[in-house]
């Protein structure tokens, strides 16, 4: 069952620490401190599940923390509002400015004018920056370049293919995990072609498809949910064949609570690609969020067989068990 958006009152300890994880599954921060909070000030209720590690006297503690965490997100509301309010006054400023510049036609025709040169010079100026990113500042940083660099150990191809993934240059993150299987097939070349597997597109995929996929995914952390939705939803329609999309889709999806929807298009993206890990653990996520523990279970265990390395998927696990045990 879907928790709701106002943690209810008159629960007990237990209740609200399960709350508290369904909460945790689905990014409700401020439900999950809050059910937290609550779990703790009607006492310790995870001391008869046989986790150490914390005493009674560290628990109140770990509550005021709670407390004072709540405190700080709400007044980061209310910062976010003062943001916010001054940013579309000035807006507003902005357009009125416009408004009265576009009546005088001398005027307005001098401002066409510089905005077209400052276009001209601002696409020339972006690719002079580009160019210099790649050939000066990312051998600078230890970074790689956008081509894949030859005569590499097979554990270098590995450390770039990371890099690369984190980049948003996926077909070279692919030609560096090929490159580590052809140099090194006995040790090394295992990781590199489960990484290639479970984390790099299924099929090629265009690299501005890619950034604008870390661009939804970007809105999605700051919470601007409706902006990385219409996002995801545009490249699922431009490329069908692209499961990151789906992915990043299922997650808004159960944010909003919205875990039937989060299924389906989770569900998508694992017929695109059985192997896409990030979707198995989403789908993980949503099932547990509405308490569906065993298939929740189910979901990543077959995360762990796909990568069983994987650092977030070992975590869940840990997670959902524990919620199975409440």
């Amino acid at each position: 069952m879907l928790p709701a958006r106002d943690v209810p009152p008159g629960l007990s300890a237990d209740e609200y620490l399960k709350l508290s994880i369904q909460y945790l599954l689905m990014n409700w921060k401020k439900q999950m401190v809050i059910a937290a909070k609550k779990a703790m000030e009607g006492g310790n209720p995870m001391k008869k599940r046989q986790i150490e590690g914390l005493s009674d006297e560290e628990y109140k503690k770990l509550g005021m923390m709670l407390g004072i965490v709540e405190t700080t997100m709400e007044i980061g509301d209310q910062a976010n509002e003062v943001v916010r309010g001054a940013f579309e006054a000035m807006q507003q400023a902005a357009n009125f400015a416009d408004q009265a510049l576009n009546e005088f036609e001398p005027i307005n025709e001098v401002k066409n004018d510089l905005q077209n040169a400052l276009k001209i010079w601002t696409e020339q100026a972006t690719d002079a920056i580009n160019r210099a990113v790649e050939e000066l500042l990312l051998p600078a940083l230890g970074l790689p370049t956008r081509d894949v660099p030859q005569g590499l150990s097979a554990d270098e191809y590995l450390r770039i293919a990371n890099q690369y993934k984190s980049m948003g240059w996926t077909e070279q993150a692919r030609d560096a995990l090929l490159m580590a299987n052809e140099v090194d097939p006995v040790d090394v070349g295992p990781k590199a072609l489960r990484f290639l597997r479970t984390k790099i597109p299924r099929h090629p995929v265009p690299h501005h498809a890619v950034k604008k996929n870390i661009w939804g995914h970007s809105l999605f952390v700051r919470g601007e949910l409706e902006e990385a939705k219409k996002i995801f939803q545009d490249l699922i329609k431009d490329y069908p064949d692209f499961e990151w999309p789906y992915g990043n889709l299922g997650a808004v999806y159960i944010q909003q609570g919205k875990i039937s929807n989060a299924k389906d298009i989770l569900s998508k993206a694992i017929d695109i690609n059985d192997n896409y890990l990030n979707a198995w653990l989403h789908l993980a996520r949503a099932r547990a969020a509405v308490l569906e523990v065993r298939e929740a279970q189910s979901c990543v265990d077959k995360a762990l067989r796909l990568d069983p390395d994987d650092h977030a998927a070992q975590s869940l696990k840990t997670l959902i068990e524990f919620l199975n045990s409440i």
